[in-house]
């Protein structure tokens, strides 16, 4: 109607008068003033981020458990003999009360800031090489555990510490290769030697502020050590601060408590119970019902099924100086992250698809695995849920040794996994690989 009236005007010789612009309207100069301080702020906060990744990574160098970059590993090995001769052991200074915030270890993953850090930690898939953040989350763990030992002054202890177990890997969302991730880690209970840490992964916002919902939890248990006798040593009792601090102690004593009833009944120590044995004879029943009746065949695989001795998968590694830690041992971590990728690769042939890491379980570090050593690991789809998409890989970790052609068995680590497709039901055949189910 407006522009009727005004082409009435204009023919009529009358002078006509824009209308003045709306107060909510806004020109494009102020679009573009808007969108370049939009995009300042973005890069003042990408800027932050690479702050914050070298930061954390400066105090995860003082406080590390792997060598420093360029380290020489015979000169490591002739400082490490030196520093255990009597004249040069350094005496350790008192115990200090620490408080947990005291342990407060931070370290960043700047996966969409930094191309080059992404492109290391990248899979196939276009996510991120969980084994790699199973790396981080030991070396992690060791600093947080170094930094509550330290003194007074927050110098390093004469003490060596060692990952005694690992409680628990919860992933509880997908780590996407964009997007920036916190990893903080606390000591949340205290032993005469031994402390327990927990570690959290959480996802940054564009604002630079960590989500409140984690995607990831872990629990370590970390032993120290004497570093010259190598005998149990103790580490800085914990001041609790508060209720909310209490509450968090008694559940780790509670997780504690918990591990130890469990070991006792382990199948190692007991023969099966009253439902244990009712589930074996159910899988038996099982086969029998699939027999065909063939000659000298005693039991056959039901419909949609694999027999658990099927499902093996090997791989073998030498353990070169630059997987070791500053104890000049194989760092656990490594260890950790070629077990993963080694029930991955089991999984995905498994199922015939791309399986999903959803938990790692407990399990203990049995003995420390020296440079130069020949390692085998053994996986097997050790229990499955078809109705639920969800199956269980164990990988044993054996160190060969040549001489005497044997092995020992240094750790077992179990990875549950999911699938978006068909899981097979894995059956076992044999006593043992009976035992294996149940556990």
């Amino acid at each position: 109607m407006f522009s009727v009236v005004s082409d009435r005007r204009a023919r009529a010789g009358l002078k006509t008068t824009a209308a003045p612009p709306k107060s909510n309207e806004v020109t494009s100069e102020e679009t573009e003033a808007h969108l370049e301080q939009h995009q300042q702020k973005l890069e003042e906060e990408h800027k932050r981020m690479l702050e914050r990744y070298a930061e954390s990574q400066r105090l995860l160098d003082k406080y590390s458990v792997m060598p420093g970059k360029g380290a020489d590993y015979m000169a490591l090995l002739q400082r490490i003999t030196d520093e255990n001769s009597a004249d040069t052991r350094r005496s350790r200074q008192p115990l200090v009360l620490k408080k947990i915030s005291d342990s407060l270890t931070e370290a960043y993953l700047p996966f969409n800031d930094d191309l080059e850090l992404r492109e290391q930690y990248i899979n196939v898939y276009g996510g991120i090489r969980l084994g790699k953040v199973l790396e981080d989350l030991d070396r992690l763990a060791g600093a947080v555990a170094y930094k509550h030992a330290s003194d007074a002054n927050g110098d390093l202890a004469p003490v060596v510490f060692v990952t005694a177990a690992v409680d628990r890997i919860d992933l509880r969302s997908r780590l996407q290769s964009k997007c920036n991730y916190r990893l903080k880690g606390m000591v949340t209970f205290v032993g005469f030697s031994s402390m327990e840490i927990r570690i959290q992964m959480q996802a940054m916002s564009k604002a630079g502020r960590a989500e409140a919902e984690p995607n990831l939890v872990a629990r370590f248990t970390m032993v120290a050590r004497d570093k010259y006798t190598g005998k149990s040593a103790q580490i800085n009792p914990l001041l609790l601060a508060d209720e909310t601090e209490r509450r968090l102690v008694k559940l780790s004593e509670q997780i504690k408590e918990n591990k130890k009833a469990s070991a006792e009944s382990t199948l190692q120590k007991h023969p099966p119970n009253a439902e244990e044995r009712r589930v074996i004879h159910s899988l038996w029943l099982d086969t029998k019902q699939a027999q065909n009746n063939a000659y000298g065949q005693h039991a056959s695989l039901p419909p949609d099924s694999v027999w658990l001795h099927d499902t093996t998968m090997s791989s073998t590694t030498v353990c070169f100086p630059e997987s070791r830690n500053v104890h000049q041992k194989v760092f656990g971590g490594f260890l950790m992250r070629l077990a993963h990728e080694l029930s991955f690769a089991n999984g995905s042939v498994f199922t015939k698809s791309r399986p999903y890491y959803e938990a790692l379980h407990d399990f203990s570090f049995a003995k420390p695995v020296n440079i130069g050593s020949i390692l085998k690991f053994t996986s097997q789809v050790v229990y499955s849920e078809p109705e639920h998409r969800t199956f269980q890989i164990a990988v044993t970790t054996d160190v060969i040794d040549i001489p005497t052609d044997s092995t020992e068995r240094t750790n077992t680590f179990y990875f549950n996994f999911s699938s978006p497709d068909t899981v097979p039901r894995v059956v076992p055949r044999s006593y043992e690989d009976m035992m294996k189910y149940l556990e």
